[in-house]
């Protein structure tokens, strides 16, 4: 039926509103900090088919759990055998629909009717799901088998009853089950409001009218994705980027794309990536296409709506078996850290064609692990967190201190819900001096935190890239900060730690230091505006010493002295062999 626009658009903010309130209700109602406090967690609507009509992620890379989800749903459980109040729950990328274990999705069919008409997904990043390594995400593992619980789609509610065997079957292969019983009725309750919603919306309008809204609302973002598309240059544009660990061993990892453009079509080809390695930075493809589908929206319009119908205009070829397309039993565990270097790779290579319109490199996430026994309780804990690194310069515009880039979203767990929560305490949380990548425009600043242990029986596992060389500049910015680990800083006991390590013991009373990877500069750093940069250092982010150093501006006495800096600027610049001033 034909539909006009001010309805198709009420429809689509009905279904906004739907994964908002289910959102709200996730994260009210669960119990982990995890889920609570950094909102590692998403939610979506889809139409009967599968496709994405709503989301709300927190990170771009929960789509890579989603995508797909109904289809892997519907082949082990046809359309017609469904009942209202049936939920199924998954979490593996290989059979399941999700992008790596510990992201445990519900999903949910919805009638109206008698009728089938959608279905409603909560997805939850769940702080332990078993495996090798407490906290189920681990850079070292060897195969899937070492990374937790597997669970292909399952009917977790038949008809509105709990199935208490595979409830109890998570809850057992869980360090942590108070936390998983939390977790997943809060997400139950999350499916329960998005049901309600969309039954509403299709109880106001109807079936045959929120039918056709969905359908003007693909076909909408289709169109309105290829005419951005299509004011693109016509052309291929390559880059290559790199891992400099696959979790085991500190190799270089290549990653290549080449972006072909044509008309309002755009491809994505990985030929020519490398093989899946032996570690847990593997990706499933689902992963590939959500970074892919982050980087068309970066690029072609921020406010496209994210739905199924802007898909349809890009068309992209993984290799199998490759560490973009890895086949089982292959690790994917900490597949996000290889993500966010895909972001680099897909915004660097879109440089070459629309450079006002991308960032420079960005300094991906630090993950560190706590687990043991909380003598306050008695009990034992699991603290994920992930450290937020920086992101990189633009056109105009310095990068971000202290963010999450690219796929990766959640935030840092604050100060005080870590100690609150489990027996450790922050000593230092700080942004490190000097780390921004120079530029014309200057890369966020990377961070560093200090974490003192007090639990009996602890360990540690961390991970992180961007350890060799840091995040690549653009148009002669310079390269950022790389990350880091330390045990006992600052101390005649310090000592570094690699990027990948898993179930390290730590005393009590021990300190772990970790260094997040910075943001890459924009442009030459002489040609930095000396009022920025005396900004930057009254504001502590820079030194005196850096001032001079990375971009020949020479300060005294809380001033620019613009004779010397000139004089030290084409200085710099003979000895670069450029003609930065």
């Amino acid at each position: 039926m034909a539909i006009d626009q001010v309805t198709t658009e009420v429809i689509n903010h009905r279904f906004i509103a739907t994964v908002d309130e289910m959102m709200a209700t996730l994260v009210k109602t669960s119990y982990s900090p995890n889920i609570k406090e950094r909102r590692d967690c998403s939610v979506a609507a889809f139409d009967a088919r599968g496709d994405l009509i709503a989301l709300n992620a927190i990170g771009p890379i929960h789509l890579g759990s989603l995508l797909g989800m109904v289809q892997n749903l519907t082949q082990r459980f046809p359309l017609g055998t469904l009942k209202p109040g049936d939920a199924f729950l998954t979490n593996d990328p290989y059979v399941g629909g999700g992008s790596h274990l510990p992201d445990l999705t519900i999903t949910s069919p919805v009638f109206a009717d008698g009728n089938l008409v959608a279905f409603v997904s909560s997805l939850a990043h769940h702080s332990d799901i078993g495996g090798k390594a407490a906290g189920s995400e681990s850079a070292d593992c060897t195969s899937i088998f070492q990374e937790g619980l597997r669970i292909p789609p399952v009917k977790f509610l038949d008809q509105g009853r709990l199935c208490q065997d595979i409830f109890d079957i998570v809850l057992l292969n869980s360090r942590t089950p108070r936390e998983r019983d939390g977790d997943l009725k809060a997400q139950l309750a999350s499916n329960a409001i998005g049901i309600r919603r969309v039954t509403e919306t299709y109880s106001r309008f109807g079936t045959d009218t929120v039918l056709a809204g969905i359908k003007a609302l693909l076909d909408y973002s289709e169109a309105r994705t290829r005419a951005e598309i299509a004011k693109l240059p016509d052309g291929t544009y390559k880059n290559e980027d790199f891992l400099d660990s696959d979790g085991i061993n500190e190799d270089l990892i290549p990653l290549k794309v080449a972006i072909t453009i044509c008309g309002n079509r755009i491809h994505f080809d990985f030929t020519g990536v490398a093989p899946q390695v032996g570690g847990a930075r593997n990706m499933p493809m689902i992963a590939t296409l959500a970074c892919v589908y982050y980087a068309v929206k970066v690029i072609a319009d921020p406010t496209l709506p994210p739905n199924a119908g802007y898909f349809r205009a890009i068309d992209v070829t993984i290799p199998p078996n490759t560490v973009l397309n890895s086949s089982p039993p292959a690790a994917v565990g900490d597949r996000v850290a290889t993500a966010n270097i895909v972001g680099d790779l897909l915004i660097g290579a879109f440089a070459k064609v629309v450079p006002d319109r991308v960032m420079a490199g960005c300094g991906p996430l630090r993950g560190l692990i706590f687990s043991g026994i909380d003598p306050r309780r008695n009990e034992f804990f699991v603290d994920y967190e992930t450290y937020a690194g920086a992101s990189g310069a633009l056109l105009d515009q310095d990068g971000k201190d202290a963010i999450r880039v690219h796929v990766s979203g959640s935030g840092n767990l604050p100060i005080e819900s870590v100690e609150q929560e489990f027996p450790l305490t922050v000593g230092l949380y700080e942004l490190i001096q000097d780390s921004g990548g120079p530029g014309k425009f200057r890369g966020g600043l990377a961070t560093r935190r200090d974490v003192t242990n007090w639990a009996e029986q602890a360990r540690i596992s961390g991970r992180g890239l961007r350890e060799v060389r840091g995040s690549p500049g653009l148009f002669g910015g310079e390269p950022g900060r790389t990350g880091r680990f330390y045990l006992h800083p600052a101390t005649d006991r310090e000592t570094k730690l690699s990027g990948s390590f898993s179930e390290l013991s730590v005393a009590v009373g021990e300190t772990i230091r970790v260094e997040t990877p910075s943001g890459a500069g924009y442009g030459n750093s002489l040609q930095r505006d000396s009022d920025r940069v005396l900004a930057d250092v009254i504001a502590g982010k820079v030194t005196v010493e850096g001032a001079c150093r990375d971009y020949g501006v020479v300060i005294f006495d809380g001033n620019v002295n613009v004779e010397r800096t000139i004089a030290k600027r084409r200085e710099m610049s003979e000895r670069r062999g450029d003609h930065g001033c």
